[in-house]
């Protein structure tokens, strides 16, 4: 992302949430193959109205405006606010294969994770893939997708029945031995 890009997405993310926020932040990242566009806001809880819908849709309407002015440019970003995002992206990728060993490969129980955005889901599969004798699958309506992690059938299962259910809240909580 050039910095006339990053100029371009920073002034499109003040036209819309300046009205909120006007003494907003913004930080600009690299993060891999993507950008974070983290906003440094005392107004959170503005911004995470109806489990983060408001961001969502500004981060959709930003990409669309900033690809149109710059359709050359395929840098992928995300909106984050306080760094919320990051540090529920940094519990799952460290936290979940932990529970999943624990619970799916040792105990046979298949947990369900409730709460998750599509990009969490994809995160929790990628995540999960590389170990052998889990199973992910997302399941259930759009707007209320939930991730079973199961073991395979060469490593046993006990029923559905003995689900653990957790959102993501509470597998930042869970100490993890």
């Amino acid at each position: 992302m050039t910095s006339d890009v990053q100029g371009t997405l920073i002034k499109y993310i003040h036209l819309m949430v300046d009205p909120i926020d006007p003494n907003i932040n913004i930080a600009i990242q690299r993060e891999g193959d993507q950008w974070r566009a983290n906003l440094v806001t005392e107004a959170e809880a503005e911004f995470t109205v109806a489990d983060g819908e408001l961001v969502r849709s500004i981060q959709h309407v930003a990409r669309v405006l900033v690809h149109r002015k710059y359709p050359e440019d395929r840098s992928h970003f995300i909106l984050d606010v306080n760094n919320y995002r990051k540090l529920r992206e940094h519990s799952i990728s460290n936290t979940i294969p932990i529970l999943a060993k624990n619970d799916v490969l040792a105990d046979g129980n298949t947990i369900i994770l409730v709460g998750l955005s599509g990009y969490e889901r994809l995160q929790v599969h990628r995540t999960l893939s590389e170990i052998k004798g889990l199973n992910t699958n997302s399941v259930g309506p759009s707007n209320n997708r939930k991730l079973l992690i199961m073991p395979t059938s060469e490593t046993g299962s006990s029923s559905m029945d003995k689900a653990k259910i957790y959102t993501v809240d509470q597998i930042k909580k869970i100490q993890v031995k």
